[in-house]
């Protein structure tokens, strides 16, 4: 009994001398609580950011004009008022959750009620925020037509909610495939960054770096390994979610430079990850609580409308955000060059800062 009680004890101080896996054990669960905390305590005292919303207003009544002011008077609204063309690509560029068409019959009595006089389009992928927004548009629709909403027909049937049709995928697992990517990108950054040091220390760098081999191109190597890890698990999904599960790609040539970008970024990541501690336990909790932050942060486990507007702000370094935006966007948002061009340049600038600190991280270790 005395052993085991000595061997634990050796185990605690061995752990309490590495800082990096102490931190991982002791400091992250406590930011992790701090950053679920923030969310859950956004929902509860009704903190969450506004939802962008695009409004589309075609009623020329008295009722439709005090709708108007009472979308953009709601505190859980962001209105932006433009045209029905406006409306639709800042939906299909999830710059908007959804856009709002106001009908020229919205008042005008029981007679024009062949169809809802309000149609909300969704983005489909912003299911979670639908069902906040509905029936928070159809409380504010109501009370525009006060005092005679109670009483009439028309509040039984204000809004005619659907996915916005343009650009929208035709399946579930269109919805899922980047988000399944992703996560296969940052379990081959997370492998390979383990394993970079494993060969660290079992000296298997140190006799490479004898070799007359710059420790550049060695890491340039190593990343290397990792992005085509990366491509080929994101092709065998992309080839999985084609032909087993019929989900069509809107651009093959798109996806290609999203898949390639995002590939590129956490191959750079894999040699920032490897250099978060000297053993191979402190950089398996670090890179992969690391990851999990960046997935958190992304959207990737949490919508980014349930957070706070502060967090929200802070999301914007997450790769993982702007690699789910890329891989949407060339699998069934239908982006263009133009608009495929700014997260996949915030993926490789990533990736690119991730690399060179690493490299140079480990010099400084090295000299």
């Amino acid at each position: 009994m005395r052993a085991v009680v000595y061997i634990a004890l050796k185990d605690l101080r061995i752990l309490g001398r590495d800082r990096g896996a102490l931190f991982w054990v002791l400091a992250f669960p406590v930011l992790f609580s701090l950053f679920f905390g923030a969310v859950l305590r956004a929902g509860q005292e009704g903190s969450m950011s506004p939802l962008p919303v695009v409004v589309v207003s075609e009623a020329r009544t008295e009722a439709g004009a005090r709708l108007l002011r009472a979308l953009e008077s709601s505190q859980g609204l962001q209105v932006i008022v433009g045209s029905l063309d406006e409306a639709r690509a800042a939906v299909r560029r999830a710059e908007a959750i959804a856009w709002l068409r106001i009908h020229p019959n919205f008042g005008g009595g029981p007679a024009q009620l062949d169809s809802a006089p309000i149609t909300l389009a969704i983005d489909p992928s912003r299911r979670t925020e639908a069902a906040f927004l509905e029936p928070m548009i159809s409380e504010v629709a109501a009370r525009a037509l006060a005092p005679r909403a109670a009483a009439s027909p028309q509040t039984q049937r204000l809004v005619s909610s659907a996915f916005a049709e343009k650009g929208a995928p035709r399946s579930a697992y269109q919805v899922v495939l980047p988000a399944a990517i992703l996560w296969g990108l940052m379990g081959c950054a997370a492998a390979f960054a383990i394993s970079l040091v494993s060969e660290r220390t079992a000296g298997t760098l140190l006799r490479l770096r004898a070799a007359p081999v710059s420790r550049t191109a060695l890491l340039g190597g190593k990343a290397l390994a990792c992005f085509l890890a990366c491509a080929l698990d994101a092709l065998l999904l992309v080839c999985l979610a084609h032909f087993v599960l019929a989900v069509p790609i809107a651009s093959v040539t798109s996806l290609l430079v999203a898949v390639l970008c995002a590939c590129a970024c956490f191959s750079g990541i894999t040699l920032a990850l490897s250099v978060l501690g000297r053993t191979e336990q402190s950089v398996a909790g670090a890179g992969w609580a690391t990851l999990i932050v960046m997935a958190m942060l992304g959207g990737a486990m949490v919508p980014l409308s349930l957070m706070p507007e502060w967090l929200q702000a802070v999301s914007q370094i997450s790769p993982v955000r702007w690699g789910i935006l890329a891989l949407e966007g060339a699998t069934w948002r239908e982006f263009g060059s133009t608009e495929l061009l700014k997260p996949c340049a915030i993926l490789l600038s990533v990736g690119i800062v991730a690399f060179v600190g690493g490299v140079s991280w480990m010099s400084k270790a090295e000299a």
